[in-house]
């Protein structure tokens, strides 16, 4: 209820996907396991977006606050535009808090992190989402290591790309390549 609340002040397409299903009492339901639940592949968009936004925040809030403060927003910045000024940045970082920083807390919790990414106000606005987050899943392996995504949800991600026509997947085939391997 709380992420259909934060999504709901969003504007554009991506938020359209967005589909909240009804639940039956929890007495009405067949009992499925955490674990089970936990290790189930994303394949959806919003799962995958989901499970990206997860791991981007995580590896954002360097000291593992639950929140994303200005100095470690700023690095994240910086490695998304490294061409900008101390001034551009420190412009960028007062726009981004004082449109998505809801509560006013001075931080980014999770909630408001999911809803700039769902917005396209954090990356280049000139590509879709879904290939934002196909370059950065690309670039953080290739800079660290880090695999935002599973494999499954990776290759779920690729497949969606290839199928609505981008060329991204080609473009990077030899470190996609690598990074499902």
């Amino acid at each position: 209820a709380m992420m259909g609340l934060a999504l709901a002040g969003v504007q554009g397409a991506s938020v359209a996907r967005v589909h909240v299903a009804r639940v039956a009492p929890a007495r009405a339901c067949r009992r499925v396991s955490a674990l089970s639940v936990m290790n189930a592949a994303p394949t959806r968009w919003p799962d995958i977006v989901r499970s990206y936004v997860t791991a981007k925040f995580a590896s954002v809030d360097e000291d593992s606050s639950g929140e994303v403060d200005r100095d470690e927003l700023a690095i994240m910045f910086k490695s998304l535009m490294p061409e900008a000024s101390d001034s551009e940045l420190k412009s960028s970082l007062d726009s981004f808090f004082s449109e998505f920083d809801a509560d006013n807390s001075g931080d980014i919790d999770e909630g408001e992190f999911l809803v700039a990414v769902m917005s396209n106000k954090l990356i280049n606005s000139n590509m879709r989402l879904k290939e934002q987050v196909y370059q950065d899943v690309l670039n953080t392996f290739s800079a660290s290591g880090t695999k935002l995504l599973s494999a499954d949800a990776f290759g779920a991600l690729e497949a969606q790309l290839d199928w609505e026509g981008s060329n991204l997947p080609l473009e990077l085939g030899k470190l996609a390549k690598s990074y499902a391997g």
